[in-house]
């Protein structure tokens, strides 16, 4: 048995993740925290191919809900496989306009989150001798990029890949591998087709195949890695 946490996972991409691993032999952990409906709804889905599947509850961004989520997962199963950090608000808003509230809410959301769920699990995947966490971060967050209207949003996303590395050089010993897949933008509301080099924004399917590829015991050498999934996409071209 593969255990597997997605935080986030009621709906959107986290729910797409949710899908393929139930699909390719993973116990998932569907973790929400105010989309109940949505979650109860997708457990029964997965269910039919994932029977021991569950879901959790509660704001990843707080030590406490952190430290319950993980207890119960461990109680449930003995063992976490893989944790995918799909937890991270955004927004688009002039920087002058955003309130010190919004502004801890996109550092919360993008890096407390990643933070806190991965040091909860890791003395879990150390005991094994094994482990993988994903990242999921955005195109452009490896480069220090100014945007007028998501400032926050890319520091939170550029400390996650800071994390990201500073975390897979001091776990890899541990045979724990942790990566960031970052997708180009999946808001075409906010950008027009002719911004997208390929003609259209990211889908969850495209970031299902890096997480996949990052995943595989064939790609165990791959640690600390930012992959990219943009379609040639540049924020603020």
């Amino acid at each position: 048995m593969k255990v597997a946490i997605v935080t986030g996972s009621a709906k959107g991409l986290g729910a797409a993740v949710v899908r393929h691993l139930a699909a390719d032999g993973y116990t998932v952990v569907i973790h929400y925290n105010k989309s109940k409906a949505p979650a109860e709804k997708l457990l029964a889905e997965v269910k039919k191919s994932s029977p021991q599947s569950i879901i959790v509850s509660g704001n990843v961004t707080t030590e406490n809900d952190v430290a319950q989520i993980v207890k119960k997962v461990l109680e449930e199963f003995g063992q976490i496989d893989l944790l995918v950090n799909n937890v991270g608000n955004f927004i688009f808003k002039p920087f002058e306009k955003t309130t010190n509230a919004e502004f801890r809410e996109m550092i919360e959301s993008n890096l407390y989150s990643a933070l806190y769920m991965s040091r909860a699990v890791l003395p879990a995947m150390r005991k094994q001798k094994s482990g993988n966490i994903i990242n999921i971060g955005a195109v452009g967050a490896e480069r220090l990029i100014i945007r007028e209207n998501s400032t926050p949003y890319f520091l939170g996303k550029t400390a996650a890949y800071v994390l990201t590395k500073a975390m897979a050089r001091t776990e890899a010993k541990h045979g724990i591998r942790i990566n960031m897949v970052s997708p180009g933008s999946m808001a075409a509301d906010i950008f027009e087709v002719a911004d997208f080099p390929s003609g259209r924004p990211a889908v969850p399917a495209d970031v299902i195949k890096a997480i996949a590829f990052l995943i595989s015991p064939q790609n165990s050498y791959i640690n600390g890695a930012n992959i990219e999934v943009a379609g040639g996409f540049i924020p603020g071209f």
